[in-house]
């Protein structure tokens, strides 16, 4: 098909020559002075468009939604021609005058299937209930279009939600890189602001800190390290990252407490009694913890004594239903500091509470950012630990990798 005027001139020639006010010879398809120029040839619509074949004399014919249901009607929309035409009218304006295309940016296919992403999926991940959904899902969106750092946080946890879960693992790799990037510029503009934190931008900042959690969590690290210690300083440096960024999200939180984000703040501190087991364990726990102290006065008591009562408090709320991610943060960030201290100095007893915080893990293994810690971590600990420390942790053991963890703790 083909697009034919009638045969009379235009009087106004094409729009090329118009606009440089040339004289236009009219030649078809391309008048002379934009055949010199390598231009662009349009003619204006003045006069009726005929829709043709060049090869054949038939004219093509359209049909509407009243057309006879057995008949097919030809379409001119898949012709070259006709497709070129339809570019012709949709570069002009209303007034007739040609619209620049590059004011207009090119749309960011793969942002916005990050976007897409966050929407549908990713923030389920941050979301503890119906009632936190809508803050997450559109609330925040709608913040990050006035906060690049926030913005660029979202697309990062979006595009490393893909990479640990996308259904094509040949792109795996390309999401990994995109959730690097974002995050790098989420990371410069976020730091900036850090000195800076008032009611316009508390919202944003408080998301972005709680995307940083879970995007930590998230982030693969090599599973196939062979020195336990990698695991375990991994680990460490997620807890301490953890804590860091509560204390960006303790400055906002007197402007977040009545607004659009209070449902994220109103938490169901409900805690169930604990299993006569798990009551047993904790017991365990408090008389070793006790013992260290008698035996080696540089055994740090009290600060263990925080740690296990902090523990107990977690698996409570926990056996209480509690399976949001936020589980995971407050256990670190209610961790006295020195407890860190303690782990990074490789403390056997740090690492006996270490495996109990894989049991929390565990709990939170449906969220696919927890889902390889769990192991990992208790793994790490039983291959760091001697004989005289392991009695300990088989507890955590089997909760962990269950009743024959033994089997499975050779492999690390």
């Amino acid at each position: 098909m083909a697009l034919r005027r009638p045969h009379r001139k235009s009087r106004h020639g094409c729009l090329e020559c118009k606009r440089r006010r040339v004289k236009c010879d009219e030649a078809r398809p391309t008048c002379t002075n934009c055949a010199k120029r390598h231009a662009e040839c349009e003619y204006g619509s003045s006069s009726s468009l005929l829709w043709a074949n060049e090869e054949q004399s038939t004219r093509a014919t359209f049909r509407t939604s009243g057309s006879d249901s057995g008949q097919h009607s030809e379409s001119v929309l898949g012709s070259p021609t006709a497709s070129d035409s339809l570019g012709i009218l949709g570069r002009l304006n209303s007034s007739g005058g040609a619209v620049a295309t590059s004011s207009v940016p090119a749309l960011n296919l793969e942002d916005l299937e990050l976007m897409m992403q966050w929407c549908n999926s990713t923030y389920l991940t941050l979301s503890r209930n119906e009632l936190t959904d809508a803050i997450w899902r559109i609330a925040v969106p709608e913040e990050a279009l006035s906060h690049p750092f926030l913005m660029h946080g979202i697309l990062a946890l979006a595009a490393l939600h893909l990479a640990r879960m996308g259904p094509d693992p040949s792109r795996r790799a390309a999401h990994l890189n995109r959730a690097v990037a974002h995050q790098n510029q989420a990371l410069a503009l976020f730091r900036e602001l850090l000195g800076d934190i008032q009611e316009s931008n508390a919202k944003a900042m408080f998301a972005f800190a709680s995307i940083v959690v879970v995007y930590t969590f998230g982030f693969p690290h090599s599973p196939d390290v062979q020195d336990p210690w990698t695991c375990v300083d991994d680990f460490h440096q997620v807890l301490v990252l953890t804590r860091g960024v509560q204390q960006v999200i303790k400055l906002p939180t007197s402007h977040l407490g009545s607004g659009s984000f209070a449902p994220i703040f109103q938490v169901d501190k409900t805690r169930a009694p604990l299993p006569e087991e798990t009551q047993a364990i904790i017991h365990q726990l408090q008389e070793a913890n006790e013992s260290c102290g008698i035996r080696a006065p540089v055994h740090e008591t009290d600060i263990y004594a925080k740690t296990i009562e902090n523990m107990a408090d977690m698996l409570s709320w926990t056996y209480a239903g509690m399976t949001a991610s936020a589980v995971a943060g407050r256990w670190a960030i209610a961790l006295p500091p020195r407890y860190l201290e303690l782990l990074r100095e490789r403390e056997p007893f740090s690492l006996v509470m270490l495996a109990h915080y894989g049991v929390l893990l565990q709990y939170l293994k449906h969220r696919w950012c927890f889902d390889g810690w769990c192991v990992r971590v208790a793994k790490a600990v039983w291959a760091i630990l001697d004989d005289q420390w392991r009695p300990l942790v088989h507890w955590a053991m089997r909760e962990i990798l269950g009743q024959n963890y033994l089997e499975r703790v050779d492999n690390f």
